[in-house]
């Protein structure tokens, strides 16, 4: 039972990894954020035309920066596929052995 609470203690905070921000924010003002966000902007862009970009794939972000994806969200995946799939198991063997232990076969004790 001891290890059951450890296993489910283990699946909350991997699932609770998978959501949560590799940084925490830090508490700037607004006009700080502002500042940071129209700094970023390159001139060329905004002075150019919104159809003046050759293709839409050079503006978007790389491939690289798609697939990041946090250690703590594959815990979760597999952790969440993984026990609920030995728990059926183990209720499936429980069931069988108990109905061949009522039927009183070869198997029963």
């Amino acid at each position: 039972m001891k290890s059951f609470q450890i296993v489910t203690l283990a699946c909350l905070f991997a699932a609770t990894m998978a959501f949560a921000p590799n940084k925490a924010p830090q508490g700037e003002s607004v006009s700080n954020c502002v500042k940071a966000a129209i700094a970023s902007i390159p001139v060329a862009t905004l002075a150019a035309p919104a159809f003046a970009f050759d293709s839409i794939v050079g503006s978007l972000p790389t491939q690289t920066l798609s697939l990041e994806v946090q250690f703590g969200a594959y815990l979760a995946v597999l952790l969440g596929t993984l026990l609920p799939v030995l728990f059926l198991i183990n209720l499936y063997t429980q069931s069988e052995s108990r109905r061949a232990g009522k039927d009183g076969g070869q198997d029963s004790s």
